[in-house]
């Protein structure tokens, strides 16, 4: 990870964390303030004992701005601090191969791989039939011969 990439995640980190704390602030200001008329508490006593917010609790704007803000920048952080992509083309792929600015990732029968097609050469999971034909004859030959 670059150092302005931590910068910017840390700094969104921040940021959400004052978004969420002004959001939690708000709710419980909204919560505890008492309303100005008596009617306008009768009002807002029903809609809170019949399950719904009481009036008035949807967050500001700046705050809702805030929050998206944040986490924008810290998924905009987040992304840079990745590792590099490898090329989505093989000719290029295996040009980067060839030309040493890569190293391939498998390692094959405890080999480290040279080129991109030598898991295919080396085939650890298949069966060699001619190998196991010609050991079967010799088997018979030597079985045949005693």
């Amino acid at each position: 990870m670059s150092l302005p990439s931590k910068l910017l995640i840390a700094f969104s980190s921040l940021l959400l964390a004052h978004a969420c704390y002004s959001a939690h602030e708000h709710s419980l200001l909204s919560t505890t303030t008492p309303s100005s008329s008596p009617a306008a508490s009768s009002s807002s006593a029903s809609s809170t004992t019949a399950g719904s917010a009481p009036a008035g609790s949807s967050l500001p704007l700046d705050m809702t701005l805030e929050t998206l803000f944040s986490v924008s920048l810290l998924l905009l952080g987040l992304v840079l601090s990745g590792w590099e992509l490898k090329p989505i083309s093989l000719r290029a792929y295996a040009g980067m191969l060839e030309s040493g600015k890569i190293q391939p990732d498998g390692v094959i029968g405890g080999k480290k791989g040279r080129g991109v097609f030598d898991a295919l050469e080396e085939r650890p999971g298949f069966l060699d039939i001619r190998k196991q034909r010609k050991e079967f004859t010799e088997w018979v030959k030597l079985e045949g011969s005693s």
